[in-house]
């Protein structure tokens, strides 16, 4: 009778640590890095110094360091599961006609995720960015 008792019991607190388990909603990665705050200062971080790049930085002559922080933010949030909806210019009207090679794309990834780095995102965070903003190579790049 005891061992029927504690059996029950056994059963009874797994299923609800089952249940507990399933029905906690899932973060997503827009909440788990920190939100629109930690967005704006990866972008506002990795801007400084893309527009101070003697080999990027001319790409950026002219063009709000405000407005290509907001749009980033806005783009990226949509991307990693945020409350945001990018309506701007899409990658290929932006870039077109610029000739954007592939190391120079290469060295604005690396102010991103240097800005990343500095901001405490994980490895593991990074990487989940990156790979979804890694089409926009594609639409970017000239090849």
């Amino acid at each position: 009778m005891i061992r029927h008792c504690f059996r029950l019991m056994v059963i009874a607190a797994l299923s609800v640590l089952i249940t507990a388990c399933a029905s906690a909603p899932e973060q997503s990665l827009y909440e788990e890095i920190g939100g629109h705050k930690t967005l704006n200062t990866i972008y506002g971080v990795a801007i400084t110094r893309i527009y101070t790049d003697p080999v990027i930085g001319h790409y950026f002559k002219g063009v709000p360091k405000k407005h290509l922080r907001d749009q980033l933010v806005l783009q990226t949030c949509e991307l990693i599961g945020g409350p945001c909806e990018y309506d701007g210019k899409t990658m290929l009207e932006s870039h077109t006609g610029l000739n954007i090679k592939e190391r120079e794309f290469y060295i604005l990834v690396e102010y991103v995720q240097g800005a990343m780095r500095d901001v405490g995102l994980t490895y593991q965070q990074e990487n989940r960015i990156l790979k979804l903003l890694a089409p926009i190579k594609y639409e970017t790049v000239y090849l």
